[in-house]
């Protein structure tokens, strides 16, 4: 199936919950939970929201190929502002093993790119501690776990607000990002027409030969300006080791309605897994893209 067919069928299912939430006579019963934790993952960083024991979760990332500052408003306007043009997609399912730990897959159409991933709560806020903590660990390759192996590990700590702001950090270690983006760099065919991030030359490769992998820090936040409606901000600075490109940032609009979040987005980056994070974001570009979600 084609990007374009697959945006197609995207939008479809974005249309289709918006549709029925017009037709309810009440707000939908999770809008008066005080906590603004409403999802699993900010735009690509992850949250520390849960969901319950044996429940389901799954994701859909869409970003449209076409850079928004290349050209001029009459060439965005006949590119129908993106909408004409490919697309990075990614599908994700995680499942809920425990109350606190699940596990997931992540496939993403960049290079191909397949990720396992586990996750546990550790501390919910105000048990313990006065943030939450959670921890993961994580396993993906390129070409469907064929090439460019990077494992990696993180934290996510978070601190709510009343029922208005969220905010998160968190630290996270990928090991293999320099040779990941060689082969990345080399793949040929999966780039959908967009510039991938990070190509060096000789100088640069040599001095980045030496940092096999890459520290970063998730930084971001949610803001509820609508007892349904959320602002969306992150932003991911690499501390050290292998850091092409720029650190990955992103802005959101959220409308969180009946098992659904519908978020419509702009970043720099196509990444949605930690190591294409950690491999930074297309200097001076921004994508258009959304985020579907779905628990149930």
């Amino acid at each position: 199936m084609s990007a374009r067919c697959l945006s197609a069928l995207a939008v479809c299912c974005l249309l289709t919950p918006l549709a029925a939430f017009a037709q309810e006579s009440q707000a939908p019963e999770t809008a008066s939970r005080s906590d603004p934790q409403i999802e699993l993952n900010l735009i690509a960083l992850p949250t520390t929201q849960s969901i319950s024991r044996h429940r389901g979760y799954f994701r859909l990332t869409h970003r449209f190929a076409r850079d928004l500052r290349l050209g001029d408003f009459s060439d965005l306007a006949n590119d129908f502002f993106a909408l004409d043009n490919g697309a990075v997609i990614g599908f994700e399912y995680r499942f809920a093993v425990e109350e606190n730990i699940h596990v997931g897959i992540h496939r993403s159409t960049l290079n191909k790119a397949l990720q396992l991933f586990s996750r546990w709560d550790a501390v919910r806020q105000g048990q313990r501690l006065p943030v939450g903590l959670s921890g993961f660990a994580t396993i993906e390759a390129l070409d469907n776990l064929q090439d460019g192996h990077q494992p990696g590990a993180g934290a996510v700590v978070s601190r709510t607000w009343g029922q208005a702001l969220a905010l998160y950090a968190s630290p996270t270690y990928v090991y293999g990002t320099f040779d990941a983006e060689r082969i990345a760099s080399g793949m040929v065919g999966h780039d959908h027409g967009h510039k991938l991030t990070g190509r060096h030359d000789a100088h640069e490769a040599e001095e980045h030969a030496s940092h096999k992998s890459t520290f970063y820090v998730g930084l971001g936040g949610r803001l509820r300006v609508r007892p349904t409606v959320f602002l969306v901000g992150e932003f991911t600075p690499r501390v050290s080791g292998h850091d092409p490109g720029d650190a990955m940032w992103g802005v959101a609009l959220e409308k969180w309605t009946r098992g659904h979040t519908l978020q419509l987005n702009l970043t720099n980056s196509f990444a949605t897994t930690p190591g294409q994070i950690a491999r930074g974001g297309t200097p001076d570009a921004i994508y258009l893209g959304f985020n579907i979600t779905r628990k149930f």
